[in-house]
């Protein structure tokens, strides 16, 4: 297969599971009224991080990172509403707006450290599973996350390491490594069946189901 076939196929699936990818939890999320173990602040910060994307892909003149993340945001932003509109915990959303500083401190000194901005995009990802995989390893109940959503991201980091590799595209290699051991660490918590005596505890919650 020549590497620009290679490129075509895999920017093609990259572009169609981002379109899916929020898909899952908004389904489940309006199927269920339940957010039980789902994180806001990653959701936000995912929104941030496939802004930033589009940015990217923009100045690139990648038409496959482009296309990526416009596909994503639609589904991105319908999750961010459905879960908005059913917590009433804020805890966290000190991350959304660091998150966002970062990217806009990194872009800035891209004249000078060019490097710096496409290696902080590669680590995006980071800032959507590692919230996502504290509030599922904290919480009792993780009902309210769907299973699809980090099946998708496993699939998508195995996608886009392979765009990465095949197009030259740095930020996606990293990308890909933390994509699938954060999906890796949810989906273990999600299978995981956790259930104490008392029923309530977390399994990173201390709780000692002692009355």
């Amino acid at each position: 297969m020549s590497n620009d076939l290679l490129v075509l196929i895999t920017g093609a699936l990259t572009t169609a599971l981002a379109l899916a990818f929020g898909v899952p939890q908004w389904l489940h999320v309006r199927r269920t009224d339940s957010i039980a173990g789902v994180s806001l602040p990653s959701i936000i910060n995912t929104l941030v991080s496939t802004t930033a994307w589009l940015v990217y892909g923009v100045h690139l003149h990648d038409i496959w990172v482009t296309l990526t993340s416009i596909a994503g945001l639609p589904a991105l932003a319908a999750t961010f509403v459905a879960v908005m509109r059913r917590s009433d915990e804020r805890t966290g959303m000190w991350l959304p707006f660091t998150w966002a500083a970062l990217l806009a401190a990194a872009a800035a000194t891209s004249p000078w450290l060019p490097s710096l901005f496409p290696a902080f995009l590669g680590c995006s990802v980071l800032w959507y599973v590692t919230p996502a995989a504290l509030t599922a390893w904290r919480s009792p109940d993780v009902s309210g996350i769907a299973t699809g959503t980090w099946l998708l991201l496993a699939m998508d980091a195995g996608v886009a390491g392979t765009y990465g590799l095949a197009a030259g595209v740095t930020a996606y290699l990293v990308y890909a490594i933390v994509a699938i051991t954060g999906a890796v660490a949810v989906l273990a918590r999600i299978w995981w069946r956790w259930a104490p005596e008392c029923g309530e505890c977390a399994p990173l919650g201390g709780c000692t189901c002692t009355a």
